[in-house]
């Protein structure tokens, strides 16, 4: 009939214990939780003898990702930046205004467009 009080919050810890228990190891997003001190001998993607963190790779491995992420990220956002601004060169009036707007949103789309296909290319290459 009236509004009813919430409980101290120690009866509810006492009261549901599995339930915090379960709220607490939810948490782990790990790739090696339980195994903090572990090393590898060997890349695990070019398989050369280097003593590395369990689950990273080498620094030549680390590189010719980097290389293929920035060239792919490169060559996908000048050819569709070379599209936008051939599509706002003839959707575009002659108002010098709409031509400095459309200049800014192709520089803009090829610097997201390159941000957005080197950290694919980079997730992928792994």
């Amino acid at each position: 009939m009236g509004v009813r009080a919430l409980p101290p919050i120690h009866s509810r810890i006492v009261a549901r214990p599995r339930r915090i228990l379960v709220t607490m190891l939810r948490g782990w997003n790990s790739p090696r939780p339980l195994v903090p001190g572990l090393v590898e001998h060997e890349c695990p993607r070019c398989h050369r003898e280097v003593k590395l963190p369990f689950g990273e790779i080498c620094g030549e491995c680390r590189e010719q990702i980097e290389h293929r992420a920035r060239r792919t990220g490169r060559l996908v956002a000048g050819i569709s930046s070379l599209a936008v601004a051939g599509y706002t060169l003839l959707r575009m009036p002659d108002n010098d205004q709409a031509r400095l707007v459309g200049v800014v949103g192709v520089i803009l789309w090829y610097v997201l467009t390159n941000f957005v296909v080197q950290r694919t290319m980079r997730q992928l290459l792994r």
